[in-house]
């Protein structure tokens, strides 16, 4: 498994950059060929529910954004104790112990997966409150909400997924102390974000649709720019090692990731469907899927004593 993100005879990192140039020329055809802003013209976030009533769903959106805005800017960016994580430094090429910092903490995905959290309960939240008090919501928010929404499922999926099946299971066999990643801000990142996604979708049935996905593939490239970019002339490291492009397989790496906000978005949209279609099964569905990719609880490292 090692050797998939180690490096080759040759850096892969123009190839990889040219192919993230095709995905994102790509991306820009698909929006303006399948006419996606024009989908976002139609109610894709509904503020009622069958289940609860309406200021109560307007409640707890309203909490999930605050609970995303007091982790970013409390537990994080003003926490006097700063973070801490092993990126791979790009000149080195090595991964070493760094401690962050303030904004710095907003650089790794699982923070941007928190942003776009917090901003879409933000926005639906608002449209709640603007229909409680029988206004009608600037249009600004419809489109914002339509937009956020898929790209805050797959992000927060994907998030979840790779923390509990890959950097978890990789901080486990290595020698690292990885007690950081089950820290309360970590749990709501990588836990909370999903669950509480899982719980809108569960009470509201919003009108997805498989076009929206692109939105999961666009935040995929941006997030590469933005990390190929902080390591260059920022930071000058990769939060996570995978992401080098000039690693031997970076070029599909980079694809798959890019790919997987995405796929994680049809996923939970296939799960939508079966929802409205009997609310038992895919509630239970949905319910077992975020299940298996929350990790509350820190696994203990297996010593072999010689």
């Amino acid at each position: 498994m090692g050797e998939i993100f180690d490096y080759g005879e040759k850096d892969q990192d123009k190839l990889t950059y040219f192919i993230l140039l095709l995905v994102g020329v790509g991306s820009m055809v698909f929006v303006n060929y399948f006419e996606v802003f024009d989908l976002l013209q139609t109610t894709i976030i509904k503020s009622n529910s069958a289940l609860i009533p309406d200021l109560i769903l307007t409640l707890f959106r309203t909490g999930a954004a605050i609970l995303a805005f007091y982790t970013i800017f409390v537990l994080m960016i003003m926490d006097k104790k700063g973070g801490f994580m092993n990126p791979l430094f790009r000149k080195e090429r090595e991964s070493l112990p760094h401690k962050t910092m303030g904004i710095e903490r907003m650089v790794p995905f699982s923070s941007w997966n928190l942003i776009v959290f917090g901003i879409c309960f933000l926005t639906m939240s608002l449209i709640g409150w603007y229909e409680l008090f029988d206004k009608s919501a600037p249009e600004i928010l419809n489109l914002l909400s339509g937009i956020l929404l898929p790209m805050s499922l797959g992000m927060a999926m994907l998030t979840s997924t790779v923390v509990t099946y890959v950097i978890v299971p990789q901080e486990v066999r290595s020698e690292r102390n990885y007690d950081h990643l089950f820290e309360t801000h970590e749990m709501v990142m990588h836990n909370w974000a999903i669950i509480l996604l899982a719980v809108d979708i569960l009470l509201t049935k919003p009108n997805l649709t498989w076009e929206l996905a692109i939105f999961g593939l666009i935040v995929g490239v941006i997030y590469c720019i933005f990390a190929y970019m902080y390591a260059y002339f920022g930071g000058g490291y990769y939060v996570y090692s995978f992401i080098d492009p000039r690693i031997k397989f970076a070029p599909i790496i980079m694809t798959i990731l890019a790919l997987g906000i995405s796929m994680f978005y049809i996923f939970i949209w296939m799960i939508n469907l079966l929802i409205d279609y009997n609310q038992y099964l895919g509630g239970l569905i949905l319910s077992v899927c975020v299940y298996t990719v929350v990790l509350f609880k820190q696994p203990e490292r297996i010593t072999h004593s010689s």
